[in-house]
C-alpha cells in the first residue's frame, strides 16, 4: 500500500467498490418492479431490468476494480537493469 493511503482510505475505497456493484442493480430492480406495476409492462419487461440491473454491475465493478488495481498496483521501485551478452548463457560455457 502506498504511503499516502491510510487504512481509512482502503475503507472509503472499498465501500465505492460495494456501491458501484449494488447501486445499478437495486436502481433497475426497482425501478423495473416499478414500471411493470404502474404502466402494466409485461414480465419480460422486468427480466430485461435485471439484465441491464446486472450488466451495469459487471461494468461500474470492473471500472472501480481498474480505479483500484491503478492506485494500489504501483511500485515505487525501478526496475533492475539486465544486461544481456551472449556469454552469459551457459550453452557457452561449455563450448568454445
Amino acid at each position: 500500500m502506498p504511503k499516502k493511503h491510510s487504512n481509512l482510505s482502503a475503507y472509503a475505497i472499498a465501500s465505492q467498490f460495494a456501491y458501484a456493484i449494488l447501486s445499478p442493480l437495486i436502481v433497475f430492480i426497482v425501478g423495473g418492479y416499478y414500471a411493470s406495476k404502474h404502466f402494466e409492462w409485461p414480465d419480460w419487461a422486468m427480466g430485461l431490468c435485471v439484465g441491464l440491473g446486472i450488466f451495469f454491475m459487471l461494468c461500474g465493478g470492473i471500472s472501480q476494480l481498474t480505479k483500484i488495481m491503478r492506485i494500489y498496483g504501483k511500485d515505487n521501485e525501478k526496475a533492475p537493469k539486465s544486461y544481456n551478452s551472449r556469454e552469459d548463457n551457459d550453452y557457452y560455457d561449455n563450448y568454445k
